[in-house]
Formats: structure tokens, C-alpha cells, sequence
């Protein structure tokens, strides 16, 4: 049912003001409004020969008059059907029943100031039926071809109802067309139907494209991996918003856009990739952004499907793993350990009650219940472990943290808030779990005070915030103590290394592995002259947002 309006509109003004098709309702106004041009272009010939004097056999040879009349009102009512049907109104079922309406009635009454069925007009209602069954209801359907039936009945009998001359030859011819009437409104409507649900399921199906087109063009917008599609010479067909971001460039961009003129250095791989199928070993690529990108090309028909993966987020996801892993054991030996150190700590006490306080005895009892509280510690701090992969990262102001930090972190070890300086910059958000942020600079705090002289007035520690080079958010404790040896400075953050006869080499190592669950990173930096200090390293708040951390 669907028609090409550019062909159809070729030499025809008036078709030019509809308006594409978009849907069934539009196809079916399309359908009244050239059926409607087929009942104008009867109603022209019709008029035409009144017009034009001309005597052709059989039209209107029973009545020339009534066959002027009729023909002059039929193209009328075409006429206004061509503008009704332009502006939609009334409705469209409306303006098909009037049409059809009109149809029966005046091509009867054309064939009957014709000579009736003997003239051949009869075949113009099967046509009339066969055109608005294509539009209309089963009832309605049904009812013009009982109507038309009717009609043919009454123009038959015509003669005999007014008392006039009449004859039956044309009874079996009348029986026939009638018969024949509804067959042809039941075969048109029936395949009306088959093609309004053929419509309508294409229709159906296209809105199901169109949307799942949209929910494709959404996840790859935001996939964690940056997705592009080139051709087989590098012009770069699609690029989702990752992408654009590893490689500093926007996403739009026209027809003629090279990948050379995003990167180079990825589309000599990629050219390398499409060059040598058997050498296809993925090299790392390094952006202008800082990103480190490990890129992976398919063939998809007769282009290039590029990945690129953040190497950094393959390395948090990881370590997460490793951290599960690893907080799964350490938690399970932590929880063996507790039981029977429990036990020696509680042997211990009975043993001090009975000891004499100036003995041997004494003094040994107290090794072991000062070495079982230090080895308690370190079955706390080993707990610690098992909570490292629980971590829920958020966006917050560095700023505003630190300012709530150096209050509560002052108030627990019980020193001046002077003794903490914060330098103040430009807003800067982070991304990483609070509680777990809390327990990295405490720690860093704490092993600077251990490090420091005793507090005087003076600023101890200083907390600086800034952006690195990669773009990365930082935050560094600094300390003008002792600082680290250069000798141990590779050393400081293996598990259990401790520089102190009363540490447990276990507070550097917690911190890292907690920055580093959290996407970042914690280095250690050598004072300038004297003291030390230990880098904080953010993710990037965006890869907080995009990727869930």
C-alpha cells in the first residue's frame, strides 16, 4: 500500500503539500487521495462529453439531461474531495464513506441515463467497492456492497417500479454483478487487512530498530573501552566519547577525517595490524592526555573495529582481584592466629599473678604478653586486608575532606591542629572510598609525627593538593623529619619491613594496597634537603563517574 510520493508528485502541485509518510495513517490518506484521483479523472471523462457535444455510444443515450446533471455534480464532489482530503477533515473514515457514497449513487444513476447494464458502467462499481473495502471496515465493507447490490437491483427494476417498459434480460447480467460486488469487497478487504498488519508490524519493527539502534549508540558511548571504526584506507567512520577522550579529540568529525590526523602512532599500528596477519602482537600506545592505551583491531565486513583499553584500569581491575584473593587468605590466617594467641595471652596473665614482681619469672611472662599484644596488631592490621576490596569510591572536594580530616585526626592523637598545615588551591575533586582515604593519611601523618620533633609552634606536617602532568589529582604529606635512608627507600612499603623495634611493617604496605584498590597510586618522594614525602595519586574524577569506581 505504500507509494513513492517523489514519483507521483512529478507535474502535480497539489500533491506536493502532503507530507511524507511516516506512518499507516499518513499511507491510508495517501491511498484515499489517489483513488481519489482515479473518481476525478471518471467524472472528467463523463464531463468532457457533455461538454463537448460529442455523441458516443452508449453514454447517455436514455437521458443526455440527467447524464449532463450527473456528471457535472460527480466532478463537482471530486473537486471538493481534493481539498478535503489535503486538510484532513473531517475525519478519515468520514470522508471514505461520503466518497463511496457518492460513488454508488451517481454511477447507478449514470448508468441508468446511459441504457443500464447493457452500457457497461456496471463495471465501474466493482472498481468503486474494490477501492474503499481498501479503506474501510468489514461492516462497512459489507454494507456499500449490499448497498451497490441494491442499487443495481432498483436501476434494473426501474421501469417495472414506475410503470413503465422494462424486461428481465438483464436480470442474470444484474445476479452476476452483484455476486461479483461481494466477492470483490470481501478479496480487497481481506488483503487491505494483510497489508495494514504487514504495515503496522514494519512499522512496529522499525520503532524496535530505531530504539535498539539508540540503545547500542548508548552503550558504546559509554563503554569503560574507547571504541572506533575505520575503513580499510583509516578514514575513521564512528567514535564513542572514551575514545574522543583517550586521544583529545572531539567526536564529531566529517567524512574526510583521517585516524593519522588523530594519531599517528595508532594508525601505524593499525596499518601494521592490517599489513602483517601474522604478526599481530598489540603494543602499548601513549596519548597526549597521559592515558596508556593497549589497542585491539577486528574486521567487521569491509572495515576495522578498534578497542582501546586503559591499561590502567586493566591494572586496578587486577588488583582487585588480587586483593579479593588476598583478603580471602590473610583473613582466614589472621582468624586461625587469633584463637590460639588468645589463648597465650590469657596463660600469660594467670602465670604475672603468680610471679614474683622482682623475678625471672616475672620478666618473662611480660616478654610474652608484650609480644602477644604486638602480635595482635599485626592480626589487626592484617584484618584490614580482608576489608580492601569492599571500597566505595565517590567524588568529593579534597579540600572540604582535609579541612574534617586534620580536626578529627587532631582530636584523636590529641595535638594542636596548628601542628597540620593544609595548602590551599584551586578546587580539586577526587575520587576515592572516604573511610579508606582516612586510613592512608592517617597513617602518613602518623609516621611523620613518629619522625618529626615534638610539636613547638611550628607547622609538622604540611598536606599539598595538585594535578600531575597525566592529569592525575594528588595529595602530599610532607614532613621536614628524618625522612627514609636512600639505602631502604625501595624497601619501605614491602609487607612486615619496619625500621622501628615496636612497628609492624605493616602500615605503608595497608596504605598503598588501598590506593591502589581505589584506581590510584602511593609513592614516596625524598624531601628537599630534610624529612620526606609520600605522594597520594587520584584516578581521574571522570573515570569515577564513566567506570563505576
Amino acid at each position: 500500500m505504500s507509494v513513492n510520493a517523489n514519483n507521483l508528485a512529478e507535474g502535480n502541485t497539489a500533491m506536493e503539500n502532503l507530507p511524507e509518510p511516516t506512518t499507516v495513517d499518513e499511507e491510508n490518506w495517501k491511498l484515499l487521495y489517489y483513488f481519489n484521483l482515479y473518481r476525478l479523472a471518471v467524472a472528467s471523462a463523463a464531463t468532457a462529453i457533455v461538454v463537448s457535444n460529442l455523441k458516443i455510444s452508449p453514454f447517455g443515450e436514455v437521458s443526455p439531461h440527467l447524464f449532463s446533471v450527473y456528471s457535472l455534480i460527480y466532478i463537482t464532489i471530486c473537486l471538493i474531495g481534493l481539498q478535503t482530503i489535503l486538510q484532513r477533515k473531517p475525519a478519515f473514515e468520514t470522508q471514505v464513506s461520503v466518497f463511496a457514497f457518492a460513488d454508488v449513487t451517481l454511477i447507478t444513476l449514470l448508468m441508468y441515463a446511459s441504457g443500464g447494464l447493457s452500457s457497461g458502467l456496471g463495471l465501474l462499481l466493482v472498481v468503486a467497492i474494490a477501492g474503499s473495502s481498501l479503506m474501510l471496515g468489514k461492516r462497512l465493507t459489507i454494507f456499500f456492497a449490499a448497498l451497490a447490490t441494491i442499487a443495481l437491483g432498483v436501476e434494473q427494476n426501474w421501469g417495472f417500479l414506475t410503470g413503465g417498459p422494462w424486461t428481465v434480460e438483464g436480470y442474470p447480467q444484474a445476479g452476476m454483478l452483484g455476486i461479483g460486488l461481494f466477492v470483490t469487497a470481501t478479496l480487497a478487504y481481506t488483503l487491505a487487512s494483510r497489508l495494514r498488519s504487514t504495515e503496522a508490524l514494519a512499522e512496529r519493527q522499525g520503532v524496535d530498530l530505531a530504539n535498539l539502534g539508540q540503545v547500542n549508540e548508548l552503550i558504546i558511548q559509554h563503554m569503560q573501552s574507547g571504541v572506533l571504526v575505520c575503513d580499510q584506507i583509516g578514514h575513521v567512520r564512528l567514535m564513542n566519547k572514551t575514545a574522543a577522550h583517550f586521544l583529545a579529540t572531539k567526536t564529531a568529525f566529517s567524512e574526510n577525517t583521517l585516524l593519522t590526523d588523530i594519531s599517528p602512532d595508532l594508525a601505524t599500528q593499525l596499518f601494521q595490524w592490517m599489513g602483517s596477519p601474522d604478526n599481530r602482537a598489540r603494543k602499548l600506545l601513549r596519548t597526549r592526555p597521559g592515558y596508556t592505551l593497549l589497542p585491539r583491531f577486528t574486521r567487521i565486513g569491509e572495515g576495522i573495529l578498534i578497542f582501546l583499553e586503559d591499561t590502567a584500569i586493566l591494572r586496578q581491575q587486577a588488583q582487585q582481584l588480587k586483593m579479593a584473593a588476598l583478603a580471602r587468605l590473610t583473613a582466614s590466617i589472621a582468624h586461625e592466629i587469633r584463637n590460639p594467641l588468645g589463648a597465650i595471652s590469657n596463660a600469660a596473665q594467670l602465670l604475672a599473678e603468680s610471679a614474683d614482681a622482682q623475678g625471672e619469672e616475672y620478666r618473662l611472662v611480660r616478654i610474652i604478653e608484650d609480644q602477644s599484644r604486638r602480635m595482635n596488631t599485626i592480626v589487626e592490621n592484617v584484618m584490614q586486608l580482608s576489608r580492601r576490596d569492599r571500597v566505595n569510591a565517590v567524588r568529593f572536594d579534597l579540600f572540604v575532606w582535609l579541612t574534617d580530616f586534620v580536626t578529627q585526626f587532631c582530636q584523636t592523637i590529641n595535638i594542636s591542629p596548628a601542628a597540620i598545615n593544609i595548602v590551599q588551591g584551586k578546587p580539586l575533586m577526587v575520587c576515592m572510598d572516604p573511610d579508606q582515604l582516612y586510613q592512608v593519611a592517617g597513617n602518613l601523618c602518623q609516621n611523620a609525627l613518629r619522625h618529626s620533633p615534638p610539636f613547638s609552634g611550628k607547622v609538622v606536617i604540611e598536606l599539598e593538593m595538585g594535578v600531575s602532568e597525566e592529569n592525575h589529582p594528588f595529595l602530599d604529606v610532607i614532613d621536614w623529619g628524618t625522612g627514609v635512608a636512600p639505602e631502604v627507600a625501595d624497601n619501605i612499603f614491602d609487607p612486615f619491613y619496619t625500621t622501628t623495634p615496636k612497628g609492624t611493617g605493616l602500615g605503608l604496605y595497608i596504605a598503598r594496597e588501598l590506593c591502589e584498590g581505589n584506581g590510584g597510586r602511593l609513592d614516596y618522594h625524598p624531601g628537599e634537603g630534610v624529612g620526606s614525602r609520600f605522594r597520594v595519586t587520584f584516578s581521574r574524577p571522570e573515570e569515577c563517574a564513566e567506570f563505576g569506581l
